[in-house]
C-alpha cells in the first residue's frame, strides 16, 4: 500500500504527509474548503476535498483533534465510492474501536501514535522521524506499520489491547505535559529567590538535563539524588514551611511528588521505616495546608 491519505494538515499531519513523501509513498492531503491542487515547498503532494482523496487513498490517516475523529468517520462510512483498505487515527488517548463503524465497508482499523512532543510545525518535522511509535488494532496491519515506522528510523510498540491505550497516554502526558509544569513550579520557586526568569531558565535547564542523563543510564532508584535520598528530613520541612509562607500554591504538588519519591528511596533502602514516616506525616500536613 503506496498510496497515502491524510485527514488534518496540522503539525502532525504535515509531518506525517513529508515523511511518507520521503520514503517514496504517493500522499494525498484533505483539507476543508480546499480546492484540488499541489502544495509545494516542505513537500509536494495533492491537496483536495476528503472526497477525492478517499478515492485515490489506499490508507487514510486522521490526524485531527480528538473530538472530530468521529464526524470524520461518519463521513467515509456515508461515502458511495471509496478506494481505502485501512483507515488509522494518531490519537494517543482512543483506541482504533472509534473508527470500528468502517469495518462495515471491509476497511481494516487501527490507531499510530508518535511518542513525541509537537510544539510547532517545524519540531513535528524535526521530530517525528526516529519517534517511539504505538500501534493498536487489526493485526492485519502489524506487519505494514512495522515497516513503515522502521522507514521513518523510528521504534513500534504493539499495545496488547484497546484498553491499554489510556494508561499508556496517561503516562505519556506526565513525561512531556507534566514536566512543563515541573519546569514552571521551579520557575516559580527560582524567581521568588530574586531571579529573573532569564536567569532561573539557565539555572534550571542544565540542572534537568543532567537527570535525564542519569535517567538514560540508571534505573530511577539509582537516578535519584537530593534530600530525600539522603534522608534529611529537616531539608524537607524546611521546604515545606518557606513554600507555604512564600509560594503556597506550589505545595500540594511538591508534597505530592516528596511522597512519591520517598516510596522510591524506602523502597531502595535509602529510608529507614522511621525516615519514611515522618515523611508521609510532613506531606500529609503540608497537602493540607496547601
Amino acid at each position: 500500500m503506496r498510496n497515502i491519505g491524510i485527514v488534518g494538515l496540522g503539525r502532525v499531519g504535515t509531518a506525517l504527509a513529508l515523511s511518507f513523501q520521503k520514503c517514496g509513498f504517493t500522499v494525498y492531503a484533505a483539507t476543508k474548503g480546499t480546492s484540488q491542487g499541489k502544495v509545494s515547498g516542505e513537500g509536494n503532494y495533492t491537496v483536495g476535498e476528503l472526497s477525492h482523496v478517499v478515492q485515490k487513498a489506499e490508507v487514510l490517516f486522521i490526524t485531527t483533534p480528538d473530538g472530530v475523529i468521529s464526524t470524520i468517520v461518519q463521513q467515509l462510512a456515508n461515502y458511495s465510492e471509496i478506494n481505502l483498505k485501512a483507515v488509522l487515527h494518531m490519537s494517543g488517548a482512543l483506541p482504533s474501536d472509534v473508527l470500528s463503524p468502517l469495518k462495515k465497508r471491509r476497511i481494516a482499523v487501527g490507531s499510530l501514535h508518535p511518542l513525541q512532543s509537537f510544539a510547532s510545525h517545524q519540531c513535528a518535522i524535526n521530530n517525528l522521524p526516529g519517534s517511539y511509535f504505538t500501534y493498536e488494532g487489526d493485526s492485519c496491519l502489524e506487519e505494514w506499520v512495522t515497516t513503515v515506522v522502521k522507514g521513518w528510523g523510528g521504534k513500534l510498540k504493539i499495545l496488547s489491547s484497546p484498553a491499554s491505550k489510556m494508561i499508556y497516554h496517561a503516562g505519556a502526558c506526565i513525561a512531556s505535559n507534566y514536566l512543563v509544569a515541573l519546569f514552571k513550579l521551579s520557575m516559580e520557586c527560582f524567581r521568588a529567590a530574586g531571579f529573573s526568569e532569564g536567569e532561573a531558565r539557565e539555572a534550571i535547564l542544565p540542572l534537568m538535563r543532567g537527570t535525564f542523563h542519569n535517567l538514560g543510564h540508571l534505573p530511577p532508584e539509582s537516578a535519584l539524588t537530593g534530600p530525600i535520598s539522603r534522608g534529611d528530613m529537616e531539608v524537607i520541612k524546611g521546604h515545606i514551611t518557606c513554600l507555604a509562607r512564600e509560594l503556597p500554591s506550589a505545595l500540594p504538588s511538591y508534597c505530592t511528588l516528596a511522597t512519591v519519591i520517598g516510596e522510591m528511596a524506602f523502597a531502595s533502602g535509602k529510608l529507614s521505616p522511621e525516615q519514611y514516616r515522618d515523611l508521609i506525616k510532613s506531606c500529609t500536613g503540608g497537602m493540607t495546608h496547601g
